[in-house]
């Protein structure tokens, strides 16, 4: 049985063709797959032609292929699913599509279709668990105005906010204030309103402080490690309030902040420990897009 797996995200769309062992035979990409950020029908030509470009490369023909699984950023509610699905059905025809959320294929593909929660901790963050009987839930991936607690933004923005503190004395001194203020190019606070409330200030720059705090807190800068240390203490909460639930204690990190070796990760480890005691951390067994292809079982 040959499934096409799709990981359709605001910037890229990747597809996959495997087999009942999966096993991939077949690899493809396009545009984005993101049926907001792209509009419609750009999203279902850009899916269709990673779909396209993975049959291709497989060397088999769209006949030979029994379902479609999409993981699809944005899909998030039943009403999202069902109308990017009926899209995606006049474009191709086939009948055997399943649409959901990119975090569940995430899980799918971490777990290889088995219970567990994924915490996915990047520029932002989402957390997404499946119990032995398919019971499903879900927290943050509200983006930063909303959520995004212990992510690479949200400890940008207190670096940043850190920062502007030991400029004006309101907060203790901290390495973060010639490192933030250099890297946004501000030599002091008025130039740095001027920078981050420009109507053109894009929000990854504030994801792309986070290395400094990881650099400070090397140099056993206090507010720093105090930075990180909360990151993990958030990312742990988030990841909590999936497993108890549940009733399940496996979990997959990923993403920068905890996919290395970075004090974020020993933070949330501990934190998680000292919450429900025996917890099993696990590298993911494959990437979301084949994970997108097991949504269709």
């Amino acid at each position: 049985m040959l499934r096409i797996g799709v990981d359709g995200g605001g910037t890229t769309t990747r597809a996959v063709l495997i087999d009942e062992n999966l096993q991939v035979l077949g690899r493809g990409e396009s545009g984005p797959g993101n049926f907001y950020s792209a509009g419609e029908k750009a999203a279902v030509e850009n899916i269709v032609a990673a779909v396209n470009a993975a049959i291709q490369s497989a060397g088999v023909g769209i006949n030979d292929v029994q379902s479609w699984g999409l993981g699809l950023a944005g899909a998030c509610s039943d009403s999202d699913k069902t109308t990017q699905r009926e899209l995606l059905l006049l474009r191709v025809g086939t009948t055997q599509i399943v649409v959901d959320e990119d975090a569940a294929a995430a899980q799918a593909g971490a777990f290889a279709g088995g219970a567990g929660a994924i915490c996915i901790a990047g520029t932002g963050t989402n957390c997404f668990g499946v119990n032995a009987l398919g019971e499903r839930r879900r927290a943050d991936g509200l983006g930063p105005l909303l959520g995004d607690r212990g992510s690479g933004y949200w400890c940008g923005e207190q670096a940043l906010r850190a920062a502007c503190a030991a400029y004006d004395g309101s907060g203790p001194s901290t390495l973060l204030q010639k490192s933030v203020f250099a890297q946004l190019g501000a030599k002091d606070v008025f130039e740095m309103i001027e920078i981050v409330y420009a109507d053109d200030f894009k929000k990854d720059r504030i994801a792309a402080l986070f290395p400094l705090v990881l650099q400070a807190a090397e140099a056993q800068d206090a507010i720093a490690c105090d930075i990180l240390q909360r990151a993990g203490e958030e990312l742990a909460k988030t990841t909590l309030s999936v497993l108890r639930p549940l009733k399940i204690n496996r979990v997959a990190p990923v993403g920068g902040l905890l996919s290395n070796d970075t004090p974020v990760r020993a933070a949330y480890e501990n934190a998680l420990h000292k919450a429900m005691g025996e917890i099993e951390f696990i590298a993911p067994m494959h990437d979301a897009v084949v994970g997108a292809a097991l949504l269709t079982r």
